[in-house]
């Protein structure tokens, strides 16, 4: 995670239809009314995305530093410094937020102040009877923010948080934590009193500050990433980031060449979601034989149709003629069942039979087909784990994750996923 400026619930939680939603903008807003199809969706529940972030933050994020000059009673104006380190920040996804995540962030607070003293000289806040806190503040901010995501002309990928049109719930110290060593508890006590009465008056200004300077929180990550969502159908420009109760989503727009469209999965509990449209499928699995294949050319061409939990695949060899002469090639065809059981991905093949070019009496390829359907039959069965190993950055790490959810359809594939 970092700053830039910028120019288990009992009951699934149903993020909202693509379909219905309106098209969302780069700044977060929605008032570009219209529907638009999604390529891939994601989501993920509160409970998860607390987790992810933990893990994200490490050992803390330090934000530009924020001046601002303020007046204080008694004292005037007075320019106000906060430098702030993140050492944790929560999420709450609530409906009423007018799709805004409610954030939390802790830290350690730098606060520091600056004016004139009587003479007009530069003065401290120590000299101006603020007294210099002997350690870094438990700072705590509560803010509206509305979350944003971009696939960028370049392909790279820029997700986060916006600052800038943030709404500031709360600013102030966390009393809940003890005194720093070596600090009596009741000059630190007076400490917090004080610094909680400057926050009071003047937070919304010093947020306001904030926004500002930093711009947006959040991560880019580099083309590799937003070549493979282009290559699976998504349209560069703004997502739409949409937050729900205790689910944030977020879809990617699907391109006019794209067939199908991501449908969402209901999710709750530590559970994250990803859906793709059909013609996505079907690049990620001849992707897949490619890469299983050591990158060389394919010998045949792969396209899936789906159905209600089924894969049906038509496997043929590459056309060695131009389009203008008929289509002689003679085609695979085979019909998959997928399904979860008793905790294990389960693949059944229902049918396979061989197609002949359309030269060939049609009788003949109605008796494969149905032959080929007798082997729905036959116990041929696979139980395959249902849990995933995914890397996790350019090291050996990897995060175990399992499949709780199966969904497939003719608009696409959908799956709810869960730490293992």
């Amino acid at each position: 995670m970092a700053a830039k400026k910028s120019d288990s619930a009992d009951t699934d939680r149903s993020p909202l239809e693509n379909s219905d939603e309106a098209a969302t903008d780069s700044e977060g807003s929605s008032e570009r009314p219209g529907r638009r199809r999604w390529a891939v969706w994601v989501a993920v529940t509160e409970e998860m995305l607390n987790d992810i972030v933990v893990m994200g933050i490490g050992a803390g994020i330090a934000l530009e530093p924020v001046e601002q000059e303020i007046n204080l009673p008694a004292m005037g104006e007075v320019r106000l410094r906060l430098a702030l380190n993140v050492t944790g920040v929560r999420f709450e996804c609530r409906a009423d937020d007018d799709g805004r995540a409610r954030v939390t962030v802790s830290g350690e607070g730098d606060v520091s102040v600056r004016g004139s003293d009587y003479e007009g000289d530069t003065a401290s806040g120590a000299s101006l009877g603020m007294p210099t806190p002997p350690a870094p503040l438990p700072v705590k901010l509560t803010a509206l923010c509305r979350p944003f995501i971009n696939v960028n002309d370049d392909h790279s990928v820029s997700f986060g948080l916006h600052l800038q049109d943030a709404e500031l719930v709360s600013l102030d110290v966390d009393r809940d934590l003890d005194a720093p060593e070596g600090v009596e508890p009741d000059a630190w006590g007076g400490i917090l009193n004080m610094t909680s009465m400057m926050f009071s008056s003047v937070g919304d200004d010093l947020f306001a500050g904030l926004g500002e300077a930093v711009g947006t929180v959040g991560l880019d990550l580099g083309p590799e990433v937003g070549d493979v969502l282009v290559d699976l159908g998504v349209d560069r420009g703004a997502g739409d980031a949409q937050v729900s109760s205790g689910v944030l989503s977020i879809g990617l727009p699907a391109t006019d060449a794209v067939d199908g469209r991501a449908v969402p999965v209901p999710i709750a509990g530590h559970r994250a979601a990803v859906s793709l449209a059909a013609s996505g499928v079907d690049r990620l699995a001849g992707a897949a034989l490619e890469r299983a294949l050591g990158g060389l050319p394919m010998p045949v061409e792969i396209e899936l149709d789906l159905a209600d939990r089924r894969v049906g695949a038509l496997l043929r060899q590459p056309r060695l003629v131009s389009e203008r002469f008929p289509d002689l090639r003679s085609t695979v065809h085979t019909d998959v069942a997928v399904r979860l059981s008793g905790g294990r991905l389960e693949v059944a093949l229902a049918a396979a039979w061989l197609e002949l070019p359309s030269l060939v009496p049609g009788f003949v390829n109605d008796f494969n087909r149905r032959v080929g359907e007798l082997w729905s039959m036959t116990p041929m069965r696979y139980k395959l784990p249902k849990r995933l190993e995914i890397p996790v950055g350019d090291g050996d790490d990897k995060i175990g994750v399992t499949v709780d959810d199966l969904r497939v359809d003719a608009s696409g594939v959908g799956a709810a996923l869960a730490l293992a």
